[in-house]
């Protein structure tokens, strides 16, 4: 999956856990509980597993479970949501790039799988 392009500056990733999905096409953040924080080095190695999330076609549901939000020292650098069921990724960025992407990804691939299993365990 081709993340933007300021996701090497990342240093903080949250884990969003996202209880109401509805209203996707007019968020500008990923609504939801942080769960959990990955730091630095761990937090890149997460960004790597969705880097290499194998491409797939895009279905109709969105309805996303859980999504990230990555930082680095002074701001929101993007945010992703992840819908395992049609295996759709949106991707948001704040201003300046200002940028709403949806993209596929096979959610039955073992890095989708992989993934899916970090943002239950944190």
């Amino acid at each position: 999956m081709l993340l933007p392009s300021t996701s090497p500056q990342t240093k903080r990733l949250e884990c969003v856990r996202i209880e109401d999905p509805t209203g996707s096409h007019q968020w500008t953040g990923v609504p939801g509980t942080t769960t959990g924080t990955w730091l630095d080095k761990e937090a890149l190695g997460i960004l790597d597993l969705v880097a290499d999330l194998p491409t797939g076609d895009v279905m109709r549901c969105f309805m996303p479970g859980y999504g990230i939000r990555a930082h680095n020292a002074d701001q929101l650098l993007f945010e992703i949501a992840f819908c395992f069921q049609c295996h759709n990724a949106l991707i948001l960025q704040p201003a300046p790039h200002k940028r709403r992407d949806l993209v596929g990804f096979k959610a039955d691939s073992r890095r989708a799988q992989d993934l899916l299993t970090l943002f239950k365990a944190i």
